[in-house]
């Protein structure tokens, strides 16, 4: 029996405030699993490509979000097993309309897609946007992806610009982006990667459906949270109830590329002296991504030289995912999301994994070799609460590494299916 979005949200709710399976669920989602200690024990599957479900808030036409999703596509290690697609920078209708096409551009459509959350689980516009009259934002301009003041109702849709130029021909499979999440992690334990690049809702949404993935999964890679450049970050502040759960899972493993790591690269940066990767790509790659390059990055810069180009965030989530070694130094840290109303609504809290041997807690750097890292007593506790979660962070990256492999990615022949 097909269930439709709107069905599988109306029964969703004593899912989300228990953690467990619905006592119907069962038969929505498939056979019953074997129990989840035993599953977990399975060992992953030697050699071959890295199972991935690509999760993303995909605004288009240009940008992190598109460009993460061009990586994973030419990645030869990857096995991309779908596309879940969640409101975040845009709402879900018109990120799905901009990855049906970019599918179809690239020759991509074997990777089946799959429409997912909405809405976050509590956090509404209207409250953001009261929270931003009452306490300002985190920033000069902040963004508010869907819920922007100029962005229309979740059921608009705007037409593709060049070099989309078109609505997509083939459309989302029937099945919801959560139940996709659980049914492939049991079918595959052990072996797949969840890569989060939105708001974590559609995860939250899959282990509030069936807890016994959390085990089942090689790993999580999420962007978002940050403990320098600003704390309140988009992907966790759009659905904050969402991030706390996921982040409260015991995962065998999660690794967050924070803010902080993302602003030390951005995409007008150079390749080589005098040579910027922007430039590099438009010249070197094939259509469509050249064609992209061209239009929304070396087009506008030459009218304007001053533009200002945006980090990389969810190439690094890809990053990690196809060649991890990029990335030189990571810590494991107690991380939790501030979910009580007020200012820090949003607020991402990091504690190190010794922060009981911290001198003077709350007023030095934990480490001089890392003054990123606090522990602060305005984080509400002077240690990380018992359901924290334990986690991989990463804190530096090789900057030339990354940044070849990104041009590399992005100028090699286009993978076809």
């Amino acid at each position: 029996m097909t269930t439709t979005r709107r069905d599988f949200i109306k029964t969703l709710g004593v899912a989300i405030a228990s953690s467990r399976v619905p006592a119907d669920s069962t038969a929505a989602i498939g056979a019953a699993p074997e129990p989840a200690l035993q599953s977990a024990t399975l060992p992953p599957r030697p050699g071959g490509k890295r199972k991935v479900i690509y999760d993303q808030d995909a605004a288009g036409p240009f940008g992190t979000d598109i460009l993460g999703t061009l990586m994973m596509l030419q990645a030869d290690n990857v096995d991309l097993l779908g596309i879940t697609i969640v409101s975040g920078d845009a709402w879900m209708k018109q990120e799905l309309a901009f990855t049906l096409r970019l599918l179809e551009m690239m020759g991509r459509t074997d990777v089946p897609v799959y429409a997912g959350a909405e809405f976050p689980m509590l956090n509404t516009k209207e409250e953001w946007l009261l929270r931003l009259q009452l306490y300002g934002g985190h920033r000069t301009d902040p963004w508010l992806g869907a819920f922007n003041r100029t962005n229309g109702g979740p059921d608009e849709v705007s037409p593709l610009p060049p070099p989309y130029d078109r609505f997509a021909e083939r459309k989302a499979e029937q099945e919801h982006a959560a139940r996709l999440i659980v049914r492939t992690v049991r079918e595959n334990p052990r072996e797949v990667t969840l890569y989060a690049g939105g708001p974590l809702t559609n995860v939250a949404l899959a282990i509030a459906l069936a807890p016994d993935i959390v085990p089942l999964v090689s790993e999580v890679v999420i962007m978002g949270t940050g403990f320098h450049a600003f704390t309140n970050t988009f992907n966790i502040t759009f659905d904050p109830e969402a991030a706390r759960k996921v982040l409260r899972a015991s995962w065998p493993k999660l690794t967050i590329v924070s803010v902080d790591l993302a602003e030390e690269i951005h995409e007008g940066d150079n390749l080589a002296p005098a040579s910027r990767m922007i430039d590099e790509i438009a010249g070197r790659a094939q259509s469509p991504i050249s064609d992209l390059f061209r239009r929304y990055a070396v087009e506008p810069l030459q009218r304007d030289p001053k533009m200002k180009f945006f980090r990389m965030p969810d190439e690094m989530i890809a990053a990690q995912v196809i060649d991890p070694s990029v990335f030189t130094k990571s810590e494991q840290m107690y991380v939790d999301i501030c979910t009580t109303p007020g200012p820090r609504y949003g607020d991402s809290m990091f504690w190190p994994k010794n922060w009981r041997d911290a001198p003077d807690a709350g007023n030095h750097a934990v480490s001089a070799s890392d003054r990123r890292v606090f522990v602060n007593p305005r984080q509400f506790y002077l240690g990380p609460p018992p359901s924290a979660g334990l986690v991989n962070v990463l804190l530096e990256i090789d900057r030339d590494r990354f940044k070849k492999l990104f041009v590399d990615l992005m100028t090699k022949p286009i993978r076809k299916a």
